[in-house]
């Protein structure tokens, strides 16, 4: 167990103390001042071994914040709730929930996460105006500003100290909110490999009875990240105005409100209300239900200290469908890939497992789904999707948070056509920006990448698609463990179930046209910028001003970009014309044709096939 905590006695910098203002609030008494509202719950319950127990929200073990406005008089710090996520919720590889008996070792995305303790943690708050966020960690003095990085760097955050163990971190307002990590520099873990071939996973030497565990590191074990042992996030967010119609009136005819204590499942799959309005406090699902809405329900709210475990289905025809509020939805009752057609066991579905928001578009019915303000905890599979149809359905989401994708395929959010993104933060283990239909915006997005599968994905089958625009994303975090798995900043799978040998499974009816990835910036030790397989025609593409901090190792390939040449099932080429990557740089130093640095041996890493460098189709400029 005391190896749990090894990370946290390496020395700290020098001091650097600058003294603030500390006023605390009177035991845990949180803020409802206008200017700043925070929140608390009694049944905190600090625990990152295993699941906590019934009407409990887990705790972090490691942090405690409070937090101030700049525009209250009294200067007073209020107590802000810090929640704690784990790598498989203390269940264990299990198959039937509430079984661990039923362990199984059949991937699950966690490899040596759960064995070494990694947690993630966050706090969130609503503020008007700029705020002070006063930060302690448990059982150890070496807290200091030196000792602090900010993630993403860029956000005008700043980290000051007291000369007492606490620091402070000054978050400026912004009418768009803002979603950065706190990283304390002697807290880190550095993920290693046990690569020999192009499909390998992590290796740890912390546990000696714990899975992938070897006695000591070798040069055959490469660094492939380093991240916070513990994460702490912060996410601070403006509240509704009262103008943008995202609180429901609770006191309507037409709102269902539920109260702490167990979620009326089967009086809401046949309530007449429009509105479900979930009050501050812990609602719980068993593992083995969720929340099958009737079809009158088009709005779930959840107050500000919700926290609902369980996940959430919408079966309703309206034109607008809406999920808002800054409560949680947790996921962390449920197995991995819990089907919910085999008794919500860990049976893989693309079809029955269980996503954390769901839905049903109504054929040729347009509708649109708005996401804002709610964090989604632990999603067993995928996070959001829809089934009907999906050329009738679009994906409106700002201000959403994702924490605890510890599983594999936890995507981010499936982009219908027409879906507007923007200002999102993503720990995900699986394809995170799915840009699978036309006409899609996405802007500030930050992402926290686990193992496996590209950060902007819009593959797996051949699609006919345009007028797409990423503008805006700061990859903080990737580990990715081997080459198995398209280890990509862009990518582009092959067909589902097709080996990617496979070579002539495009469909040239089909295109992408059209589509700009911009100002995306990937710290630390990554992957590579893009595979590609290009099972479509591809015209007018920009990649334009993206950088990688640095490749994470050459022997296994995983920094190698790759662009084939393809073709359909008669042997046709795909079409390919203006695809210009223009300002993509590695460790600082920029890529070009001119310099001739761009290969697949040289500092850029691309390996783009020869007859598009040839004839201009591919530029890299």
């Amino acid at each position: 167990m005391w190896s749990r905590y090894l990370a946290l006695f390496i020395a700290a910098s020098p001091l650097t103390s600058i003294v603030v203002a500390d006023v605390i609030a009177p035991g845990n008494q949180t803020a409802n001042i206008g200017s700043l509202t925070t929140w608390w719950h009694n049944t905190g319950e600090i625990n990152y071994q295993t699941p906590v127990q019934h009407g409990n929200v887990r705790q972090s073990h490691l942090y405690s914040a409070w937090v101030k406005s700049s525009a209250d008089s009294s200067q007073t710090y209020y107590n802000s709730f810090v929640y704690e996520t784990i790598p498989r919720n203390g269940q264990g590889n299990i198959i039937t929930p509430g079984d661990p008996s039923s362990v199984t070792t059949a991937d699950d995305g966690v490899t040596i996460e759960a064995a070494v303790w990694i947690t993630m943690a966050w706090t969130q708050f609503l503020y008007t105006s700029d705020a002070w966020v006063k930060i302690s960690r448990h059982g150890n003095a070496n807290v200091t500003a030196a000792n602090v990085v900010i993630r993403p760097n860029n956000l005008g955050v700043k980290v000051t100290d007291d000369g007492q163990s606490n620091i402070y971190v000054f978050v400026p307002y912004n009418s768009a909110g803002l979603r950065f990590s706190v990283e304390f520099q002697d807290n880190l873990y550095t993920y290693r490999d046990s690569c020999a071939g192009p499909v390998c996973d992590f290796v740890q030497n912390w546990v000696p009875n714990g899975p992938y565990y070897v006695s000591g590191f070798t040069d055959n074990n490469a660094v492939m990240g380093t991240e916070p042992h513990d994460a702490l996030m912060i996410f601070a967010s403006p509240p509704p105005s009262s103008s943008a119609n995202l609180v429901p009136d609770v006191k309507a005819p037409q709102t269902y409100v539920v109260y702490p204590g167990d979620v009326p499942v089967s009086a809401l799959a046949s309530a007449s209300n429009t509105n479900v309005y979930f009050m501050p406090g812990v609602h719980e699902m068993t593992a083995t239900q969720h929340l099958k809405l009737s079809s009158s329900v088009n709005w779930v709210y959840l107050a500000p200290g919700a926290y609902v475990k369980g996940a959430i289905q919408f079966t309703t025809s309206a034109s607008s469908i809406k999920a808002t509020g800054f409560g949680v939805l947790s996921g962390e009752k449920y197995v991995y890939q819990a089907n919910t057609a085999q008794g919500y066991k860990n049976v893989g579905s693309n079809g029955d497992s269980l996503r954390i928001w769901s839905g049903y578009s109504t054929p040729g019915q347009q509708q649109t789904f708005t996401l804002t303000g709610v964090t989604t905890n632990s999603p067993p599979f995928n996070s959001i999707d829809f089934t009907g149809d999906l050329n009738s359905i679009s994906i409106s989401q700002w201000d959403y948070k994702q924490v605890g994708a510890y599983f594999g395929q936890t995507d981010g959010t499936t982009l219908y056509s027409g879906s507007n993104i923007h200002d999102v933060f993503y720990h995900s283990g699986d394809d995170t920006i799915k840009t699978y239909g036309s006409d899609i915006t996405v802007r500030n997005v930050v992402v926290w990448k686990t193992k496996t599968a590209p950060i902007i994905q819009y593959g797996w089958q051949p699609r006919n698609i345009e007028n797409i625009l990423v503008d805006g994303v700061d990859v903080i975090h990737m580990h990715y463990s081997s080459n198995g798995s398209h280890p990509s900043i862009i990518g582009a799978n092959q067909q589902y179930d097709v080996k990617e040998t496979q070579t002539n499974t495009a469909d040239t009816s089909q295109s992408l046209r059209n589509a700009t990835f911009r100002n995306i910036r990937a710290q630390g030790i990554g992957g590579n910028l893009m595979r590609i397989v290009p099972l479509m025609n591809y015209e007018n593409v920009l990649l334009e001003n993206i950088s990688l901090d640095q490749f994470s190792v050459r022997s296994n390939g995983i920094y190698q970009s790759e662009l084939p040449s393809w073709t359909d099932g008669s042997g046709k080429a795909v079409s390919m014309s203006g695809f210009v990557i223009n300002n993509f740089s590695v460790g600082g130093t920029r890529i070009t044709q001119a310099a001739n640095n761009y290969g697949p041996n040289a500092a850029g890493g691309l390996n783009i096939a020869p007859e598009y460098l040839a004839n201009g189709r591919v530029v890299i400029k």
